[in-house]
C-alpha cells in the first residue's frame, strides 16, 4: 500500500509540533503587547488578483488550481502581505493606522531537495497607514523583542533601503532592461561587472566609486555616516543614507542592538519601496525574518496607503532553536489515572476535580497490568501517575513519579491539590 507524501511537504510529530507552538505563543504574545490584532485569511485567492501583489517572480512559484464552480484559476496563498493589501483595500471604512498580525502557511514551489518545503509557516505583522520612519522602526523593534523573548541572542538585523536602488536608477536614467542588468550585478555582488557597467555608461568620480563598491558596503552605523559625508554632492543618495542613520537612532531609543547595514542586498519582492531588513544569526545560513516598507502595494488593488511589515520564518526559528537547545523537549502533562477497581467512580471523580483545578488529566483505558501502564505514562510525559485500588485500602491512592512512590489519603490529596 502506498502511504507516501509528496517530497515538498513533511509531518511534524508531537514533540516538534509542541516546540513550534511554543515559538508561536511567545511571538504572538509580543505582537499583542504592541497592539496588533490577529487576522485570519483564506488559503486560496483568485490567481489574477493575487499576482497583482506578489509579482511575476513569485507568481511563477505559486501553486495553481481550478475553481470547480466558476472555472477560474485559483492560487494557494503565496504571500501574506499581498493578501492583507487586497483585504484592506476591500474595506469600505478605513480607520488608520491598522495593525494586523497573522499566522499561517505560504505555498511556493521550490525544488524538493535539501529539506526545501512547499509550505512554510509564517508569523508576521503589517502596519498600514503611516509613512513615518517611526513605523519602520516599530516593526523592527517588534522583531527584535520577539526573538529576545524566545531566548535567542547574537542575531543580526541587516537593514537597507530600496530607495537607494531607485535613486541610482533615476540618477543614471536607466531603462527597464539596463536597470534589471544593473540590479543583477548588485544581487550577485559582481564588482567587476559593476566596474564595466560604469565604464560603458561613462560614470565617474564619487558616483562610480559608490556604485562599484555597493556589494562591499556592509557594516555598522559608522559605514553609513562615512558614506553620507562622501556623497554630499549626490543629494538623492545622501537622503537615503540620512534616513538609515535616522532609523538607527530611533532603534537605539527602543533598545534595539545588533544592527548592521548591507547596502548591496536587494529583496525578492518588487513591492518594497523603502526601508527593508532581514534577520540572521551567526552560524546559521537561513534568515529568521524579513520585511520592509511597501507604500505602493495597496494601490494595485484600491486606494493609496503607506504600509510596512515583516514575517518570521517559523521553521527556520524552530531549526535554529533546536540547534542551540533553547526549545522545550516535550510538554509535561500533570496526571495519569489508573483505576484497578471494578467501579471506576473514584477515577472519574478525581479526573473531574483535577481538570476543574486546571490540571491536564488522562485516564488509563487499556487495562493492562498497572506496572506497564505506569511505565507508558511516564514515557508519554505525565509527571504523576495515580493508581487506585492497588490494595484493599479504598480511602487511599498511590502516586508514582519518575523518582518515587507515595501512598496518600484521597481526602488529603484533594485538599493538597
Amino acid at each position: 500500500m502506498n502511504i507516501e507524501i509528496p517530497d515538498g511537504v513533511r509531518v511534524f510529530n508531537r514533540k516538534e509540533t509542541y516546540q513550534i507552538d511554543f515559538i508561536l505563543e511567545k511571538i504572538e504574545d509580543v505582537f499583542r503587547k504592541w497592539g496588533y490584532e490577529k487576522i485570519t485569511l483564506p488559503s486560496f485567492e483568485y490567481m489574477h488578483v493575487h499576482e497583482k501583489g506578489i509579482g511575476k517572480d513569485v507568481s511563477e512559484k505559486a501553486f495553481k488550481l481550478v475553481d470547480r464552480s466558476s472555472g477560474k484559476i485559483l492560487s494557494l496563498r503565496a504571500d501574506f502581505t499581498s493578501q492583507i493589501a487586497r483585504y484592506f483595500s476591500s474595506l469600505k471604512r478605513k480607520v488608520l493606522p491598522k495593525r494586523y498580525y497573522y499566522i499561517g502557511n505560504i505555498y511556493r514551489y521550490v525544488e524538493p531537495k535539501a529539506g526545501n518545503l512547499w509550505e512554510r509557516l509564517q508569523a508576521g505583522i503589517e502596519l498600514i497607514g503611516s509613512d513615518k520612519l517611526e513605523a519602520d522602526a516599530e516593526i523592527i523593534a517588534i522583531a527584535y523583542n520577539s526573538l529576545t523573548a524566545l531566548g535567542i541572542d547574537g542575531f543580526q538585523i541587516d537593514i537597507n533601503s530600496t530607495q537607494l536602488f531607485t535613486s541610482l536608477k533615476n540618477i543614471l536614467n536607466l531603462d527597464k532592461d539596463k536597470y534589471l542588468q544593473f540590479m543583477e550585478h548588485i544581487k550577485n555582488r559582481e564588482v567587476f561587472n559593476l566596474e564595466k557597467f560604469c565604464e560603458e555608461n561613462n560614470i565617474e568620480g564619487v558616483l562610480k566609486e559608490f556604485i562599484v563598491n555597493i556589494p562591499n558596503y556592509q557594516g555598522d552605523i559608522d559605514l553609513v555616516v562615512s558614506l553620507k559625508e562622501k556623497t554630499e554632492d549626490i543629494p538623492e543618495i545622501n537622503s537615503v543614507l540620512e534616513e538609515l542613520e535616522s532609523i538607527y537612532f530611533i532603534l537605539s531609543l527602543y533598545g534595539v542592538s545588533n544592527i548592521r547595514f548591507d547596502l548591496g542586498e536587494p529583496k525578492e519582492f518588487s513591492y518594497y519601496t523603502g526601508i527593508i531588513f532581514e534577520v540572521f544569526v551567526k552560524g546559521f545560513s537561513k534568515p529568521l525574518a524579513q520585511g520592509g516598507r511597501y507604500d505602493n502595494l495597496i494601490s494595485k488593488y484600491n486606494g493609496n496607503y503607506p504600509a510596512t511589515g515583516f514575517a518570521f520564518d517559523i521553521l527556520n526559528i524552530w531549526e535554529y532553536g533546536n540547534k542551540i537547545n533553547i526549545l522545550p523537549k516535550k510538554k509535561e502533562k500533570d496526571y495519569f489515572i489508573i483505576d484497578l477497581s471494578e467501579n471506576k467512580e473514584v477515577a472519574l471523580k478525581l479526573a473531574r476535580i483535577l481538570r476543574e483545578k486546571g490540571y491536564t488529566v488522562s485516564r488509563d483505558i487499556s487495562y493492562e497490568d498497572y506496572q506497564t501502564s505506569v511505565k507508558s505514562a511516564l514515557e508519554e510525559g505525565f509527571k504523576n501517575i495515580i493508581v487506585i485500588g492497588l490494595d484493599k485500602d479504598k480511602e487511599s491512592i498511590y502516586i508514582f513519579t519518575s523518582t518515587q512512590e507515595e501512598k496518600i489519603k484521597i481526602k488529603d490529596f484533594i485538599e493538597k491539590v
